[in-house]
């Protein structure tokens, strides 16, 4: 597991270290440097892939180190400190150099996601697509896994398959879900009752490679999560119960680090957490990222207690509701 991640230099980010929890919250206002964090893990992932300084940039569409470069900062260095015995770093730095070491099994679901599409590439690996890619090739082959009992929530079954099905209905309730592979077109795609997946809510289609995401999370052993939106194209109940699946998984041995904009989803973690019998508020831990005058972004930590309440609340953090309320008071 990583332990923290260390940002100088880099994008918004003039020096900040964010330690992360079995779960850990990032939100904030548009641009305001939340996903620059889960680029950043992302890039040392690449590095330790391909050793490639260049090629770890790149291939996130961000152009290089003098185009991510902090205008305030000379170089860049990136920094995650891995959760073992000798707190092994992996690091790069735009001047000095890289340091690599093994970097636990990322999983990656990207806001930019194909949603109602009529066909899903299949990859010839088992890998999940950051943009959903190969997500019934994945489906297909963890289809007989057994999940953790707290993962069945009214499931029909313990398999991965039966457990996928069941929080797709929590999400469409009643909604059969059928995943059709075309192997020798190197293609997928999914049927919702019998309906191509353009033909229905958005929600669904987002949602899957989400759900697959997470339970895929408890059965790779030591792996970390980075979901961008899970709440994208979901209703508030729909929202309400992805934050609920993210607890469960959580629970079952997944770590999470989800960047969200949904105060249904937050406060569904803060409602796990005061109904919990196992502590849960201690594996949460939730960031409120915002710019300053420079451009430059500050961080605030904040704590969800054991009773649900927020031992900090941010300014801005997640506060419209109320604003609009006394408006209309």
């Amino acid at each position: 597991m990583i332990k923290s991640i260390s940002l100088n230099g880099f994008k918004s980010y003039v020096n900040q270290t964010f330690e992360l929890s079995p779960l850990t919250i990032l939100t904030g206002l548009n641009s305001s440097g939340k996903s620059s964090v889960i680029q950043s893990i992302r890039i040392l992932k690449n590095i330790v892939a391909y050793k490639d300084e260049s090629k770890a940039f790149y291939q996130l569409n961000i152009g290089d180190k003098n185009e991510v470069k902090n205008q305030n900062c000379d170089k860049i260095v990136i920094k995650a400190t891995i959760d073992n015995l000798d707190h092994t770093q992996i690091l790069y730095d735009s001047e000095n150099g890289i340091n690599i070491a093994p970097l636990p099994y990322i999983i990656y679901i990207s806001a930019s996601r194909k949603g109602g599409t009529s066909t899903i590439p299949l990859l010839s690996n088992l890998e999940l697509g950051s943009e959903g890619e190969n997500v019934l090739n994945v489906i297909e082959h963890y289809g007989d896994e057994i999940l953790a009992d707290s993962l069945q929530d009214e499931a029909e079954g313990k398999t991965f398959s039966y457990v996928l099905a069941g929080w797709l209905q929590k999400i469409s309730p009643d909604v059969k879900f059928e995943p059709k592979l075309a192997r020798q077109a190197d293609t997928s795609y999914s049927l919702y009752d019998q309906h191509r997946s353009s033909n229905v809510g958005y929600g669904l289609s987002y949602s899957l490679p989400v759900i697959v995401a997470l339970l895929l999370g408890t059965i790779k052993q030591d792996s970390l999560v980075l979901i961008e939106n899970p709440e994208a194209h979901l209703h508030p109940r729909g929202q309400y119960e992805m934050s609920r699946l993210i607890c469960l998984c959580i629970e079952a041995g997944a770590n999470v680090l989800v960047e969200t904009h949904s105060d249904h989803l937050f406060d569904g973690v803060r409602i796990f957490c005061k109904e919990s019998e196992t502590s849960f508020a201690d594996k949460v831990i939730a960031y409120w990222c915002q710019l300053d005058e420079n451009k430059c972004t500050e961080v605030e930590c904040c704590h969800i207690m054991r009773n649900g309440k927020v031992d900090n609340w941010p300014q801005g953090m997640f506060d419209q509701f109320l604003i609009d309320a006394e408006k209309l008071i």
